[in-house]
């Protein structure tokens, strides 16, 4: 099978991608890559993610002698393919995956719209050229599955539900939110049209591997779990509500067997734990004890969190960043216009952690088990079995042990941190290095 595929080099796409090579016996990937930041090489980045994935040194090599880079630019024609090569997606493409987009929760819309609405209008209409083509030499239609997002229904107050092939979403949560709604209104629209084989998928929160706990971005959650490690963030809310969080392993075991097994070809697919999330508070309380437990850095004392009402919660946010607002215009410093972007990117978290959302999953969860060889999402706390007994899984305290184990993925300096507590601890030597 031939795939066109975008996102390899974010979070989940890779892991989809170590999942199929597994279950496809003849896999050909072409990989839609922009150029990094700094004007990196395709083929650099492409080389980098693939040396990153949990495949064996074989399979490795096997997938890179059975992939071909495509450069893109998707503010250009035909996403700045080149012809010959856009020419040859059209004549060999089986199926499409597009999962890239910008997950940012604090970007202008005209900016996010470009990767989240315009790229996938444009992956549509290469979608298109293939199956006209395909059914004009009498081949087997072609597929797209989408990767989108249980958050772009918005805001609900009361739980989400499974209304396939209709969507009402409701006021979005931020320009992320709404440009994923806007994206899956315009190929709900083709499905009704022209009853083309598109699936969607919807995964929630997605959460390190249920496996090893692992993951390739501290965001969101994670970040939540950083400050309170830090003693950053003194107050939460919501201690009730249960952030619906489902393991990247599971996510891309689900969506590598639908490609594969080439039985489910139109409709939505919610990825979610539905009812079955944990508290906030049991996070918190199971986070607090592993890390006071474990903690690397020898006398770091770490604060339990308050849980305060939400009204109050979002009032001292307010307060702090008009705070650090009018220190920045008055000084100028950049450290101040710092902290306000930090606060405007917790502001953005503030729906998926603080927002009570509970998300519909049955229709999906029957879909999955008949069409997939996975069951439910394994869930990220212990849960209990049939006789009542709690059956430890461990999800939770592995998502832990990797922030431990990586410093959130290299955002904390353990060893920087030492010396901070060490210097906390002995003010003499801290006014001597003043007066040196």
């Amino acid at each position: 099978m031939n795939y066109f595929v975008t996102g390899i080099t974010g979070t989940v796409v890779p892991i989809i991608i170590e999942e199929l090579i597994k279950k496809d016996a003849d896999p050909f990937f072409y990989f839609a890559i922009r150029r990094g930041k700094k004007d990196t090489d395709i083929h650099a980045r492409f080389e980098a993610v693939i040396h990153s994935l949990d495949l064996s040194a074989s399979r490795i090599e096997l997938l890179a002698k059975r992939s071909k880079t495509v450069e893109i630019d998707v503010e250009k024609d035909s996403m700045g393919i080149d012809p010959s090569m856009y020419r040859e997606l059209i004549q060999n493409v089986d199926k499409i995956l597009h999962g890239a987009a910008d997950v940012r929760f604090d970007q202008p819309y005209e900016n996010i719209k470009i990767s989240n609405v315009d790229f996938t209008r444009k992956m549509y209409d290469l979608f298109d050229e293939i199956k006209e083509k395909r059914r004009a030499s009498g081949q087997s239609p072609a597929t797209l599955y989408y990767i989108s997002t249980g958050y772009a229904y918005g805001i609900y107050k009361k739980p989400i539900p499974e209304d396939y092939p209709d969507f009402n979403p409701g006021k979005p949560d931020n320009t992320y939110a709404q440009t994923k709604a806007e994206a899956k209104m315009f190929l709900l629209e083709k499905i009704r049209r022209f009853s083309d084989r598109i699936v969607i998928f919807e995964p929630t929160i997605i959460g390190g591997a249920a496996g090893t706990g692992r993951t390739r971005a501290y965001n969101l959650h994670y970040v939540i779990m950083m400050l309170g490690y830090l003693g950053k963030l003194p107050f939460l809310t919501a201690p009730d509500n249960r952030p619906d969080i489902v393991p990247v392993d599971w996510v891309a075991a689900v969506i590598s067997d639908i490609m594969a097994k080439d039985a489910f070809h139109q409709g939505t697919l919610r990825l979610s734990m539905g009812s079955r999330g944990a508290t906030i508070r049991y996070m918190h309380d199971l986070g607090y004890h592993y890390y006071t437990a474990n903690d690397p850095v020898p006398g770091h004392v770490i604060p339990r969190i308050r849980f305060v009402p939400r009204w109050l919660f979002l009032s001292m946010i307010q307060i702090q960043k008009a705070w650090y607002t009018s220190l920045y215009f008055t000084t100028g410093m950049r450290r101040y216009r710092k902290i306000i972007k930090g606060i405007q990117l917790l502001e953005g978290y503030f729906p998926y952690i603080t927002g009570h959302k509970v998300f519909e999953n049955e229709k999906s969860t029957a879909l999955i088990e008949k069409y997939t060889d996975c069951g439910p999402a394994p869930a990220l706390h212990e849960i209990r079995d049939d006789a009542g007994n709690i059956v430890e899984r461990g999800y939770f305290r592995k998502i832990l042990a990797d922030t431990l184990e990586t410093g959130w993925g290299g955002m904390i300096d353990f060893e920087r941190l030492k010396k901070h507590e060490t210097l906390a601890k002995n003010p003499k030597k801290v006014a001597g290095m003043m007066r040196k």
